[in-house]
C-alpha cells in the first residue's frame, strides 16, 4: 500500500452520498495540489468514509486549502486523442484544514 501526504485546494464542492445497504457515508473530493500553474498542476480525487466523509460533506467547500493523508493509487491511460494520462486519487483516513 502507498501512503501520501499531500497539501492543496478543492476544485469543486464536496460531493455526498450513502452506498451500501447499511448506508455508508462517503463524500468524494477533487483536490490540486498546485495553485500556481494550472496547466501542469496534479489533481486527486479523494474518497473519504464515515466521519471523514460527514467532516469533509459539511465544512469544507470549493476553494478550501486541505490536507490530506490516506492511501494512494494511480492508473495510466490513454485518452481520446492518444496522449499519455495518469490518474490519481486517495482513499482518505485523514483530512483536515490548512
Amino acid at each position: 500500500m502507498k501512503n501520501i501526504v499531500l497539501t492543496g485546494r478543492l476544485t469543486a464542492d464536496p460531493e455526498k452520498k450513502e452506498v451500501g445497504d447499511q448506508h455508508i457515508k462517503l463524500t468524494k473530493l477533487r483536490i490540486a495540489n498546485n495553485d500556481s500553474d494550472r496547466e501542469n498542476g496534479e489533481f486527486y480525487d479523494v474518497a473519504c468514509w464515515n466521519k471523514q466523509a460527514e467532516f469533509a460533506g459539511d465544512y469544507l467547500k470549493k476553494g478550501s486549502k486541505v490536507l490530506v493523508q490516506g492511501s494512494f493509487n494511480n492508473e495510466s491511460y490513454k485518452d481520446a486523442e492518444g496522449k499519455k494520462r495518469t490518474h490519481f486519487s486517495i482513499n482518505a483516513n485523514r483530512v483536515e484544514f490548512c
